[in-house]
């Protein structure tokens, strides 16, 4: 068996579509296996970093700020939400998306539910009596 012929085309992509619920659950078993992730992954300092900060607030910063910055970036490609064969993210130019004040907030797009994952993932952390 060759193993490449069966590699998805982009290797940073899982090699098939989850809807959100998949995703989440995905997602939350790969925290979930590691307790530093689970640490980082509640830490409000891990979601953002302070881009123009002083010398001596980045010697104050833990080591682990912003190491999730990206976070939702990643799922989006780790997931193909971007991929316009994704059931649970493609919308034709034809489909009524939801837009307001010219944001698109439809469900579907990948941003707004990488998003969800996120806040979901982290509410189902919460609940894990030592990560409280």
């Amino acid at each position: 068996m060759d193993l490449i012929d069966h590699e998805p085309n982009d290797i940073k992509f899982i090699g098939h579509y989850l809807d959100e619920d998949g995703v989440v659950a995905d997602v939350l078993a790969r925290v979930s296996a590691d307790p530093v992730a689970i640490e980082r992954w509640l830490a409000p300092k891990s979601w953002g970093f302070p881009l123009h900060a002083s010398a001596v607030t980045l010697k104050a910063l833990p080591e682990h700020a912003g190491c999730l910055m990206f976070a939702a970036m990643g799922i989006r490609n780790f997931y193909g939400m971007w991929h316009a064969d994704n059931p649970h993210t493609a919308f034709g130019l034809e489909d009524d998306v939801q837009i307001e004040d010219g944001i698109i907030n439809d469900p579907r797009y990948p941003d707004n539910l990488s998003f969800r994952v996120i806040e979901r993932v982290k509410e189902e952390l919460r609940k894990v009596p030592e990560a409280a």
